[in-house]
This record gives C-alpha cells, structure tokens and sequence, in this order.
C-alpha cells in the first residue's frame, strides 16, 4: 500500500489491525507496537488497532476512532495465524454492523497472517 504523490491518498483510508485480545497487557502490547510501526510506514493513512475479546478497544470502537480521523474506506487486518471462527465468522458479523453503523463507509477485511512460506525452505 503506497500513497499517492503528495504522501496523502485521495480518499482517506484506515488500517484496522484486530488482535485476540488477552487479559494479559504484555500480551495486547504486541498489536499496539505492530500498529506503531505501521503508522510511522504508512503516514497519510489512518493506522489503528482494537481487539475481538479480553481486551480494549473493542472492534466496533476501532471502527468509529477510524471514522472519526475522517477514513472512508476501512481495511480490517486480522492479526491471526489462521482461518478459524474468530476470522471466518466474527470479523464479517463485525464488517456487517460497521457498515450499518456508518452508511457509506466502505470495509474490507484482508487475509489472516498465515502461514510464512519462508520458513519451508
């Protein structure tokens, strides 16, 4: 994801990192400095993080932190292994009552982490 010239795209966009969430703080620490990283790399866009459960911001409130930025489009980034229930399921119910919540507002989710195929060679 690049900016256009001028280092600002032209429709404001929003990363939403969503993690697990722990009750552990060390744990929901990890997010928050993959966010911090990609808002230094990613500086015209709007780079925020929330999580599913134990942990706060809730989605729906990383939702709305990224509205109020000005975002229009919306991009959720799992921040999961893999495909289960939480990335299958959950995360579209979440784009489903983020949409309904902000009419206009366009979401789209982007693949879990996965699977590194670096590691098999």
């Amino acid at each position: 994801m690049t900016a256009p010239k001028g280092g600002k795209p032209a429709v404001r966009t929003a990363l939403l990192l969503i993690g697990h969430g722990s009750r552990v703080p060390e744990a929901n620490k990890v997010l928050s400095d993959v966010t911090g990283a990609l808002r230094r790399r990613f500086r015209g866009y709007v780079v925020e993080s929330c999580f599913l459960e134990l942990a706060q911001p809730d989605v729906q409130a990383g939702i709305d932190r990224c509205v109020v930025q000005g975002a229009l489009r919306l991009l959720f980034v799992p921040y999961f292994l893999y495909l289960g229930g939480h990335v299958g399921r959950d995360l579209p119910e979440h784009i489903a009552q983020g949409r309904d919540r902000h009419p206009g507002l366009e979401i789209r989710i982007a693949p879990h982490l996965g699977y590194d195929r670096a590691w098999s060679r």
